[in-house]
């Protein structure tokens, strides 16, 4: 064999173990839009009393309660539970998990499964099991008929086991005593994480919100992101993490003309937060709501999410504009 071939192979060979790490830890898997509502519009989002479930066995069940916020005269327009799970296998298998769910006091009907989302790290592991969220929908909740909750079961059959990081309910509803606005609601699952070779350039998830704007009438302006295990690391990791609006780093111009700029113009070049999401060992479910007003342009808005070493799954983006 010549020395160019054995060099043709070692590259393959390098590819070979390069590509599918690139196809997973890093931002490969943008969250998809879900539903979009204009008009006199709001939404709720609640994850209820979830907690970190521990291995779930075929027949185990765990259930979560929620006291959904949403106005007596609301309408509601979208709305969907999102179960999030992680570790699924059977022994050291990788496999789906196979889950179920049933109504529990207030939710009626049978939610029914919607859509599944998955990632995981996609490289030689013995650790390598799938990560994800399920959906469904089901009756819509009814305004002031208090709690509702839900149960999900591991209804797979001999050794199949996952855990659960926490059920969410996400209501997206019309009602005349609100304010005119846009509720844009993206949902899916991108595992982030800067290790294994993954920069943290290469670990960010990307949020295109197309949707035209009127920047002369916004009262107010929120982002709220859902991540499980975002902001919880056992290791002691500073700037772990960071979330980007419309964010412009670096500029042509001197360093004190950008200073004045930004001075008179706040939200010219956007704005970067870093160590963002809430979570710890029994709340896995990181969330984060930025306020997002003076960075806001009429068209072509983007957002950001990066993993600077903290490990999370991007799952849910609601971008909420309030009209005057």
């Amino acid at each position: 064999m010549t020395s160019r071939a054995r060099l043709a192979m070692a590259l393959a060979c390098t590819a070979l173990l390069v590509v599918p790490v690139l196809a997973t830890y890093a931002g490969d898997k943008p969250l998809a839009d879900a539903f979009t509502c204009e008009g006199k519009c709001g939404y709720s989002f609640s994850t209820g009393n979830s907690t970190y479930s521990g291995t779930i066995y075929p027949g185990d069940r765990y259930a979560v309660s929620f006291a959904p916020g949403i106005p007596e005269d609301a309408v509601v327009k979208y709305q969907r539970y999102y179960v999030y799970w992680a570790w699924s296998r059977r022994d050291q298998q990788t496999v789906y998990p196979e889950i179920s769910i049933v109504p529990g006091p207030g939710t009626g009907t049978v939610p029914v499964r919607e859509t599944r989302y998955t990632d995981n790290k996609g490289f030689s592991s013995p650790s390598d099991f799938y990560s994800g969220v399920d959906t469904f929908s089901g009756e819509h909740i009814i305004p002031g008929a208090g709690p509702v909750a839900v149960m999900v079961e591991n209804s797979g059959e001999g050794n199949s086991t996952f855990v659960i990081q926490g059920i969410g309910l996400l209501t997206v509803y019309g009602s005349a005593s609100s304010p005119e606005g846009l509720v844009i609601a993206k949902e899916g699952c991108d595992m982030l994480y800067n290790s294994y070779g993954i920069t943290p350039d290469m670990a960010t998830s990307s949020l295109d919100f197309g949707q035209e704007i009127d920047t002369k009438r916004i009262e107010s302006a929120t982002l709220h992101l859902i991540a499980p295990s975002g902001g919880y690391t056992r290791s002691d990791v500073i700037r772990k993490n960071a979330l980007q609006f419309n964010y412009r780093q670096g500029s042509a111009l001197p360093e004190l003309f950008s200073v004045i700029i930004g001075l008179v113009f706040p939200g010219a070049n956007g704005k970067e937060w870093v160590d963002i999401f809430d979570s710890d060992a029994q709340r896995q479910i990181g969330t984060e709501v930025r306020d997002v007003t003076a960075f806001l342009a009429p068209r072509g808005n983007t957002a950001a999410v990066q993993d600077r070493g903290d490990y999370l799954l991007l799952t849910n983006a609601i971008l909420h504009v309030r009209y005057q």
